[in-house]
């Protein structure tokens, strides 16, 4: 068998890596652009049309979790929120049916080769992998199933938030991860890109948090980033450097 890239000289420490999913593993720009030119012949800023929908999507989360909203309901507010605020007016209809499209192309998720080369490196290095992920438990696990990474991480080591009735920010849920992985608070890293339920989560709950920045957003002056990394690339230099301590 190949060498680790890498040998630790610290040969007994644990480390413990836990990814979110969306936008994280994969970028979830991808499938929504595409369904929205499937669909639509207006013109729209793209990025602010995605960044738009993942604001308006965290505003009604609860509420589609607690049945206050349908998912329906749910899907149709965020996609017509925000294309509102960029001057395109969807019936209830045509969000629908982008929603439909989108989760279609969904089906479709790949991980970036430097996403599957990071989780190489990781088993390869004996680091301890996990998933924590928020959202409804069907979908979530559809979307672990088609990026396909049981093939580095233990099922059992997939937390969705849906099957706990817990969400991130909760430090339970984190928690519930540090249970599974068992290294200490200190040599746990969780990877994600909502500084809201991903960084302000990781850091409540004493881990190290490394932020993904991909639109180069301002990082406010009360949240703290272990690094932050702005692509996958500069992630996975972070993660060798983590391992190289």
């Amino acid at each position: 068998p190949a060498e680790p890239l890498f040998r630790s000289s610290k040969e007994n420490r644990m480390i413990g890596l836990v990814f979110d999913v969306d936008d994280t593993l994969y970028e979830q720009i991808v499938p929504f652009e595409k369904a929205y030119k499937n669909l639509f012949n207006m013109d729209i800023d793209m990025e602010k049309f995605y960044l738009l929908s993942r604001y308006y999507s965290d505003v009604k989360f609860e509420a589609s979790r607690n049945g206050e909203m349908n998912m329906d309901e749910y899907h149709i507010y965020r996609i017509q929120e925000a294309a509102k605020d960029l001057g395109v007016y969807l019936s209830d209809e045509e969000a629908l049916n982008m929603q439909k499209e989108y989760k279609k192309n969904q089906q479709k998720l790949q991980m970036s080769n430097i996403t599957i080369s990071i989780l190489e490196f990781a088993k390869e290095n004996n680091i301890k992998l996990g998933i924590i992920t928020n959202g409804p438990s069907k979908h979530q696990w559809y979307k672990v199933k088609a990026l396909g990474v049981e093939r580095w991480i233990n099922k059992d080591n997939i937390v969705v938030s849906g099957d706990y009735d817990i969400n991130k920010p909760d430090v339970r849920i984190f928690e519930i991860m540090q249970e599974k992985l068992q290294p200490p608070n200190d040599s746990l890293y969780y990877v994600g890109d909502s500084l809201e339920n991903d960084i302000v989560g990781a850091n409540n709950a004493g881990w190290k948090a490394i932020w993904i920045n991909r639109y180069k957003k301002k990082l406010p002056e009360n949240v703290d980033t272990y690094k932050i990394a702005e692509n996958n690339d500069e992630l996975f230099e972070i993660i060798k450097k983590i391992f190289e301590k």
